[in-house]
């Protein structure tokens, strides 16, 4: 897509840390992938929201950026 619309801004969802459940995902990517193919925002949801320490979950994913 970013090479179709090289300024578009792009909303990826589905984005789930590498050792995550997909739950009910049906595609998903890590957020390396995602930023890696040119993702503007990252939707990334239960991994964090359902997580016993939603501020650690958030943390240890931006790190993987």
């Amino acid at each position: 897509v970013r090479a179709a619309w090289p300024k578009g801004f792009l909303v990826v969802p589905g984005v789930r840390p590498a050792d995550s459940a997909r739950s009910d995902q049906k595609r998903v990517v890590t957020p390396r992938e995602a930023a890696d193919a040119g993702a503007s925002i990252l939707v990334i949801g239960r991994p964090i929201t359902q997580a016993a320490d939603p501020d650690q979950a958030a943390r240890a994913i931006e790190a993987t950026l």
